[in-house]
């Protein structure tokens, strides 16, 4: 579950820009709820993020203590690249259906539940290490109980039967940065097409709704600087029990430096070497 959602948080949080080619650093810091669990187990929840955007294509570092995952995005060829080098694999996610064979029939569609948020502009703005940046606020709540996806085990799902997720905070948008109108650009472009779905089964799991959240943020109007949330747990039973006896998980993502150096064309391909596995 932290990797799910470490990987969630990663693509929700990261930023990017187009037309030029753009390093953007960030560090995101969770406390409370499930991170005071994965640091008694010895791991983290407070992941450094690198994007590093290059035409169409965007690369997140993210680095959670000794695991990194890679992740590529590419715009003109609406595919998604998951590498783990700590395993010498490269998994290929693409957002284009296969063709169906002749005679064959679509997949009956799935079900979709409605997921209850808002992203709004409130009119304040704040600056940040020497930048503007104009807030807006959003609340969003999740039945926990209908994600599915190949890293939800049956008994994972049964679990989360009852139980929603409620996330709110604010998110901090600086226009006057390096990247700002080509970052708005991208997020538009990736979220008019099906690039919102394929990040999400790169991570594993489908979070109805999540689509509806990312578009919504590609409405900004500018680069998210710093985003505060709060994530609690409603519901019943064991998990919903143990989740509301550690507390509300507090989020804080934040730029820490925005470079417009040169990028290799190298770091958004597939290493020599890696096993690649398609989807």
């Amino acid at each position: 579950m932290k990797r799910w959602l470490v990987t969630t948080l990663g693509v929700l949080l990261c930023s990017a820009a187009l037309g030029a080619d753009v390093t953007i650093v960030q560090t995101t810091t969770v406390e409370g709820g499930m991170a005071a669990m994965a640091a008694q187990a010895g791991g983290g929840m407070s992941p450094k993020l690198t994007s590093r955007l290059k035409g169409l294509k965007l690369r997140t570092d993210v680095e959670t203590g000794p695991v990194t995952m890679v992740t590529i995005l590419d715009l003109t060829s609406k595919q998604m690249i998951i590498l783990r080098p700590d395993q010498k694999t490269a998994t290929v996610v693409s957002a284009v259906p296969p063709a169906l064979p002749a005679g064959g029939a679509a997949a009956p569609p799935v079900p979709v539940a409605k997921v209850d948020g808002s992203l709004t502009p409130t009119g304040k703005s704040q600056v940040i290490d020497g930048v503007k940046c104009d807030e807006y606020t959003f609340t969003s709540r999740m039945n926990m109980g209908e994600m599915t996806g190949r890293q939800v085990p049956p008994e994972a799902a049964a679990m989360m039967q009852g139980v929603t997720m409620l996330m709110n905070g604010s998110i901090w948008v600086a226009k006057d940065v390096p990247g700002a109108s080509e970052y708005m650009a991208f997020q538009k472009s990736a979220a008019s097409g099906e690039m919102a779905t394929a990040a999400m089964s790169a991570s594993g799991v489908s979070i109805p709704g999540m689509e509806k959240l990312m578009k919504a943020m590609a409405e900004m109007q500018g680069l998210t600087y710093l985003t505060e949330m709060t994530i609690n747990i409603e519901g019943t039973g064991q998990f919903a029990d143990m989740m509301k006896q550690m507390g509300a998980m507090k989020v804080t993502n934040k730029v820490n430096s925005i470079t417009t150096e040169a990028l290799s064309d190298d770091l958004f391909k597939v290493p020599e070497g890696y096993q690649v596995i398609k989807q």
